[in-house]
């Protein structure tokens, strides 16, 4: 990618998707890419992380456990003050309780749109890149699909740091990094939480 803020005519995913298998019934797809910024002087990264898991149990008892972002990302660290899926066309808020980043803000989210079973839509606000001159804004899709006796779940992450004063190498190089954690917490934190939740639930109710 060149230096300057321009889109990428041959692709609108950057320098194109990487996809991997942390697990069998598990895909990560992820792409960085450079964005138009709202001003002549504004420069855009874009970083976005697909989570795909197939699980085998009916959608009507993975819901209730995934739904309920709390059971499996507090381990991590992450703590949502209401449930999203349970709060359409409000605010919601995350934030971090972490021994090496005790003062990480609250992200807020508008939760736009929920089906039950089906699909979630938050957005969050535009938050400071910390210790940086800029900000960055998220969109998050979640579908459900069941079918035969198991469920597909698609998760859509899409994040962009904007600045006027920090290189497009600097916001290239912050979206990395944020990636990097995502995939790295999804992976030994998220996925593992809420496999064993769902486990946990499916014997509880034989």
């Amino acid at each position: 990618m060149s230096a300057s803020n321009s889109l990428n005519e041959e692709s609108a995913v950057g320098s194109g998707p990487v996809i991997n298998h942390p697990l069998p019934n598990v895909t990560f797809k992820t792409y960085l890419a450079d964005r138009p910024a709202h001003g002549a002087r504004w420069r855009a990264a874009e970083a976005t992380f697909d989570v795909s898991i197939t699980l085998a149990y009916p959608v009507q008892t993975v819901w209730p456990v995934f739904k309920d972002f709390n059971l499996w990302m507090n381990r991590y660290g992450f703590f949502w003050d209401r449930v999203p899926a349970d709060n359409q066309d409000a605010y919601v808020h995350l934030g971090v309780k972490k021994a090496h980043s005790p003062q990480d803000p609250r992200t807020t989210y508008i939760v736009r749109r929920v089906i039950p079973e089906h699909s979630i839509y938050f957005d969050s606000l535009p938050l400071k890149i910390e210790g940086k001159d800029g900000a960055w804004t998220g969109h998050n899709v979640i579908s459900l699909y069941g079918c035969g006796g198991q469920t597909e779940i698609g998760i859509f992450m899409e994040h962009t740091w904007y600045s006027e004063r920090m290189s497009i190498e600097e916001l290239r190089g912050v979206a990395k990094g944020a990636l990097e954690a995502a995939l790295a917490f999804w992976r030994d934190y998220f996925v593992p939480d809420l496999m064993s939740g769902l486990q946990s639930t499916s014997t509880t109710t034989v």
